[in-house]
């Protein structure tokens, strides 16, 4: 429903909606797609005058520990606009406050740049109450200006940058949207994620299943590591049996194999005085113990 409503807004402005499940980015500047505007940063460079809509997937492993507070993701999900000629910022404030009045967003505050008089205004004028901020500045490299910071309560929905020459830039979290429109105390209990297990595996479980779409197996370097880390942090917490496709449980059951196997061999030398004390970085290029499977290793 929420996917729909947006679709048609955006249909109604002539923005195309492109639901990306690509995790792989169009450059080489990180390993994994990891914002909205990512895949099109060089049509903001170029200024090409066209508008653009996408649902675009995204992997982030900087907060892999933080997974299980009830916040942090490293799969998810962007939903936004992209304007690449002027003059549209206040058009795609417009958009997106009809999109959140349709879906009975509950704003209760927009945060805008002390500098940017024009932002306050604009919002001002839709009702809404906007508190001043100077940390609303956002940039991704060479592409940056002032933004606006959407807030339903405590909850950052979605921001509205403003590149220079008043282009915009704009991403809702798929996620928190659900969670406002769902009326939810977490992400984790909305209908986009697998209930009855703990956050950790729900969150992987998306992360695996988008990884293996991908093309994307467990391996020991680069993005096959980060498949075979979540799949084994997955395997460590895995209570119950989660509903998965064939595809990624023939995974699961490969790499749990594998992993039993690896961890009776580390058993046996971390024993040894010889080995017990070699770097993490040893017991991952030799044997593909991973540091926290290292840890409990030698607690044991």
């Amino acid at each position: 429903m929420v996917l729909q409503l947006i679709e048609r807004r955006l249909s109604e402005l002539g923005f195309p909606l492109v639901v990306d499940r690509t995790l792989i980015p169009n450059d080489d500047s990180t390993r994994f797609v990891c914002s909205g505007m990512q895949q099109v940063r060089e049509r903001f460079r170029a200024r090409d005058g066209g508008r653009h809509g996408s649902l675009q997937s995204c992997l982030r492993m900087d907060d892999l520990d933080a997974v299980g507070d009830g916040e942090h993701l490293t799969y998810f999900e962007m939903v936004g606009t992209f304007s690449f000629a002027g003059g549209e910022y206040e058009l795609a404030v417009e958009l997106w406050d009809a999109i959140a009045r349709d879906l009975s967003l509950p704003i209760t505050h927009v945060t805008a740049h002390p500098e940017r008089p024009d932002h306050r205004r604009v919002w001002e004028r839709r009702g809404r109450r906007v508190e001043l901020d100077p940390a609303c500045v956002w940039s991704d490299g060479d592409i940056g200006g002032h933004c606006c910071e959407v807030f339903c309560g405590p909850i950052e929905i979605g921001t509205i940058v403003n590149p220079v020459p008043d282009m915009a830039d704009v991403g809702f979290g798929w996620e928190r949207l659900h969670q406002v429109v769902e009326g939810r105390s977490t992400v984790f209990e909305t209908s986009l994620f697998a209930q009855g297990c703990s956050q950790v595996v729900s969150d992987h479980l998306r992360a695996l299943e988008r990884l293996v779409e991908n093309g994307i197996l467990p391996g020991n370097r680069g993005r096959e590591y980060v498949c075979r880390k979540l799949a084994r942090r997955l395997l460590r917490e895995w209570r119950g049996t989660p509903q998965v496709g064939p595809e990624l449980r023939a995974v699961l059951d490969h790499e749990s194999e594998r992993r039993e196997r690896v961890l009776r061999l580390g058993r046996r030398l971390v024993a040894n005085p010889r080995w017990r004390p070699m770097p993490p970085e040893w017991w991952w290029d030799t044997h593909g113990i991973l540091p926290e499977e290292l840890r409990e290793l030698r607690g044991a």
